[in-house]
């Protein structure tokens, strides 16, 4: 097989290009695009393909549509990105978690490193069997008590594993490269949210951005704490797929943030960037306390006081989000642009409301 070279966007991956990376499937004729989201996000492009085979009919054994993800076009993204280490994160995810997971995510079909930091991915499209989740709409709380519920194996499957310490290719959350770059997009987005803000968020979320920004080291060392597990860390309702028949099956996607940290790091970033500033300031007690027995009933002991400590460490952590999706990043499409809105506004109001600054 000769040197596949990785295309810059998805429509570079044709029929030729498709037979050489999948050699053990039946002979591919021609790919049909269609754009899932508008086809780029902050970090990513992604599109779905239809696949016709010389057959003229779909064999049983492989699947007429994959979807494709690959890295992003905006320089300053890319550039990010790379220095995190994401795409060769969820490249590891898929090749070394995938099969131990106790949750669904799309099988993966062919995955390929390049040189300068890109990648591809080639997986399951799961569209049929599955119900993406939309952030900018906003989770319901039945919805949220899925995803919770999800999680809670997750979880526990790695809570202070031995393995853990092994796993270097998942950062934890005070890495070098996270300490490098984040306080500086927050510190850059900090200005912007000033300026451009203030008629968006609530004068007390201002307050808490503010407040943040001369602690946040302190906040990220906080963060790095234990106890530890392996978490999400992107648990957003874009990411996650609702059973279409009704159940409570969930499957999760998009791994590029995975990390070495604390659970509940992946509730507090579901309930600010995904539910209703309303549903987030009714619910995130409840959710939490749902979460914390779950853990509790399989054994883990983590006093509440603790828990709701590192919530509320984490919610101040993930204004990080807002900071870099405000000032840094090319936010993509006019999706993006509404994403960024929902993301931002929540996740500023949410650690306002449970007064999160009274734990600095």
């Amino acid at each position: 097989m000769a040197q596949l070279i990785i295309p810059e966007t998805p429509t570079g991956i044709d029929a030729a290009w498709l037979n050489d990376a999948l050699r053990d499937w039946p002979e591919i004729e021609s790919v049909a695009y269609d754009d899932i989201g508008g086809g780029t996000g902050i970090f990513g492009q992604i599109s779905r393909l239809a696949l016709t085979y010389s057959s003229g009919a779909t064999p049983a054994t492989v699947p007429d549509r994959v979807v494709v993800k690959m890295a992003c076009l905006e320089p300053e993204n890319l550039a990010i990105a790379n220095a995190l280490g994401i795409y060769e994160r969820e490249l590891r995810f898929y090749e070394e978690l995938a099969s131990s997971l106790p949750f669904r995510i799309p099988e993966n079909y062919f995955s390929l490193r390049g040189d300068d930091g890109r990648f591809v991915l080639v997986i399951e499209d799961m569209s049929g069997e599955f119900v993406v989740g939309d952030q900018i709409v906003g989770a319901t709380p039945e919805q949220a008590d899925a995803i919770v519920d999800a999680l809670i194996p997750f979880h526990v499957q790695w809570w202070e594993h031995a393995d853990l310490e092994s796993m270097d290719w998942l950062p934890v959350p005070n890495a070098p490269a996270y300490l490098a770059a984040v306080p500086g997009i927050y510190r850059a987005g900090l200005p912007v949210l000033e300026a451009e803000w203030a008629d968006k968020i609530s004068a007390k979320a201002l307050a808490t951005a503010q407040a943040v920004e001369p602690k946040f080291e302190e906040l990220i060392e906080r963060t790095s704490q234990g106890p530890r597990t392996v978490i999400h860390t992107d648990t957003r309702l874009d990411n996650v797929f609702f059973a279409a028949d009704g159940s409570n099956e969930i499957a999760l996607i998009d791994f590029q943030l995975a990390l070495r940290g604390r659970a509940v790091a992946d509730v507090a970033y579901l309930v600010g960037t995904s539910m209703s500033i309303k549903d987030g300031a009714a619910q995130w007690e409840r959710l939490l306390r749902r979460w914390h027995d779950g853990i509790a009933a399989a054994g883990i002991a983590y006093p509440w006081d603790e828990c709701v400590l590192h919530y509320k460490e984490a919610a101040l952590y993930y204004l990080s989000g807002a900071m870099s999706l405000v000032g840094t990043f090319d936010a993509g499409n006019e999706r993006g642009a509404a994403l960024v809105h929902a993301y931002s506004t929540r996740v500023l109001e949410h650690a306002a409301d449970i007064n999160a600054v009274g734990i600095l």
